[in-house]
Order: structure tokens, then C-alpha cells, then sequence
């Protein structure tokens, strides 16, 4: 070749290029370049809410609304909170590296949103905020993953267009005693990447499993 190396080596190469997002590959067409602002957005490998804090830390994020609205059947389903006529819901804008990187919805239920002032608040992870101003403990997190199309409004938030696809992530957090204190709805851009690491508990045995 060319550059007096092998073909394995290239391969390897492309595979790494691939991995850090810096290139796509499309079957029987080529290899292409990603957009440069879309190069520093590296996966990260989630295992515990603890590594959901620590993305969080990497993370900006911008408030754009915080209200109180009626509570839905899918809301109280959720929450298990048929009985709140209304519940609290945060919407903004996460941004990683000075990119926006996902357009999030926080659902919180009325008596746990009442407790919280808007105006301390700030970018930083909204769990750890929420634990110490509302005076509760998140103890485990479900999260469900699918795919989608941007609407209007978030495809304007992310920079995107309208109908772009985007990863749908549905977070619902627990407390100590098993009861639902707060569903996330975040949408992120289709170039974030986003690894789980599972356990088998028996032997020990860790394996990673991407899911982009």
C-alpha cells in the first residue's frame, strides 16, 4: 500500500475513527466525515446512577420553563399520582461542550415541586439539587431507550431539522421506599453516543453492551 501499512491496520484504524465519532461508514458507498462540531461527542458507559451524575457533570444545563401544569393519565401512571390535579415540569436544553445535545422534559409530582425555587436552580445535575431542596433521596432509576423524529420545537432547540431523527431516552426515578419521585423525557441528537454496562450478579461477570 500506499503508506507501507497493512490492511488489518487500516481496518482498525477506521474502526476507531468510527468508534470516537470522528467518521461514518455507509455500506457500499464509503467512509465520511462527521460534522466538526459533533467530533468531541465521545460515549459515555453508563452502569449506575452515580455515572448518570458524572455525564450530568460534563453537561450545561438552560431552564426554559418551569411551571405548574395539570397532571395527564401517562403522567400519573408514571408517578402514581392520580390523586394531584397538577404536577411541576421543567423544560430546557442540555448542552455538552457548548453544543445542545438533548431537549429535556422533568416531571415532578405536585408535593416534591412545590418544595423546589426556581431560582437556585442552576446548570449543574438536577438530581443532586432536587435530593437536597425537596429533602428526598433518589435510590434507583428505569430507563427505557427508542427512536424518533425532532418536532418543531425541539428540532429549533437542538439545532436540527424538523423531523431529524433523535434517541428518546424515558428515565423514571425511585425513592427509598419504592415510590416514583420524577420522570425525565430527555431527547438527544442521533450522533450521541450511548453505552450500557450490565452485570451478572451470580458470577461477577461484567459486559459491555453498546446501544449505538
Amino acid at each position: 500500500m500506499k503508506y507501507g501499512v497493512s490492511r488489518l491496520t487500516v481496518r482498525k484504524a477506521k474502526e476507531k475513527l468510527i468508534e470516537e465519532g470522528l467518521i461514518y461508514s455507509i455500506q457500499g458507498s464509503g467512509s465520511y466525515l462527521t460534522e466538526p462540531e459533533m467530533w468531541k461527542l465521545h460515549p459515555f458507559t453508563i452502569e449506575s446512577i452515580d455515572d448518570i451524575l458524572t455525564l450530568g457533570k460534563e453537561m450545561a444545563f438552560k431552564i426554559h420553563e418551569f411551571q405548574m401544569v395539570p397532571n395527564t393519565e401517562e403522567i400519573a401512571k408514571k408517578l402514581k399520582n392520580p390523586q394531584d390535579r397538577f404536577i411541576f415540569q421543567i423544560i430546557g436544553v442540555r448542552y455538552f461542550q457548548g453544543q445542545p445535545i438533548s431537549n429535556v422534559h422533568y416531571h415532578l409530582p405536585f408535593t416534591l415541586g412545590s418544595r423546589i425555587p426556581v431560582e437556585v436552580l442552576n446548570e449543574n445535575p438536577f438530581i443532586p439539587q432536587i435530593e437536597n431542596l425537596a429533602g428526598i433521596k433518589v435510590a434507583e432509576g428505569v430507563q427505557s431507550i427508542s427512536s424518533g423524529r425532532a418536532s418543531q420545537i425541539v428540532a429549533k432547540n437542538l439545532g436540527i431539522r424538523q423531523g431529524s431523527p433523535i434517541l428518546i431516552m424515558e428515565t423514571l426515578y425511585f425513592d427509598c421506599q419504592g415510590q416514583p419521585i420524577e420522570f425525565v423525557k430527555a431527547q438527544y441528537r442521533e450522533e450521541f453516543r450511548y453505552n450500557i454496562r450490565v452485570t451478572r450478579r451470580k458470577m461477577g461477570i461484567a459486559l459491555a453492551t453498546p446501544v449505538l
